[in-house]
């Protein structure tokens, strides 16, 4: 995983850049950074009690055997960091989700046509799954699908 940090000349406040197929957990006084999601879905767990994590997937569910970076996939990258926000001190019962990203910005014709769709879609059902069978986790996405949005 690289994930960068820096400091902004404040000592309380560490930036952890999240790049594509990347993950990474904060804790109180740590921000979670993401950026140009486009197509890609970025999925954010939070525990009130200060401790989240950040995933940016690229593309739904692994389809082969191949090896590769657990957050790469929407599926793997939030069992994945389900794991480790939990091990860094978040509470199940606490967990708040959020789901920004699967836009439409580029014309990608080496992408599936659908990719962005079944992005959210998984991020979707996921989500409904941890949380609640009711649910509708909050997806930060543009009406027309061409524009990512996020708060």
């Amino acid at each position: 995983m690289k994930t960068y940090r820096s400091d902004s000349g404040n000592p309380d406040r560490n930036r952890l850049f999240v790049g594509v197929a990347e993950y990474d957990v904060a804790t109180d006084g740590e921000t979670l950074i993401a950026y140009g999601l486009g197509a890609c879905v970025g999925v954010l767990l939070y525990d009130p009690a200060r401790v989240g994590g950040l995933a940016h997937a690229m593309l739904p569910r692994q389809t082969d055997d191949v090896s590769t970076s657990e957050a790469k996939f929407v599926e793997s990258a939030v069992e994945a960091l389900l794991r480790d926000v939990v091990a860094a001190g978040a509470t199940i019962g606490r967990l708040e989700g959020y789901i920004a990203g699967g836009a439409e910005v580029f014309d990608l014709h080496e992408l599936p046509s659908d990719v962005i769709e079944r992005n959210v879609a998984v991020a979707r059902e996921i989500a409904v799954h941890l949380f609640d069978a009711d649910a509708d986790p909050t997806v930060l996405r543009h009406p027309d699908g061409t524009e990512g949005e996020g708060r």
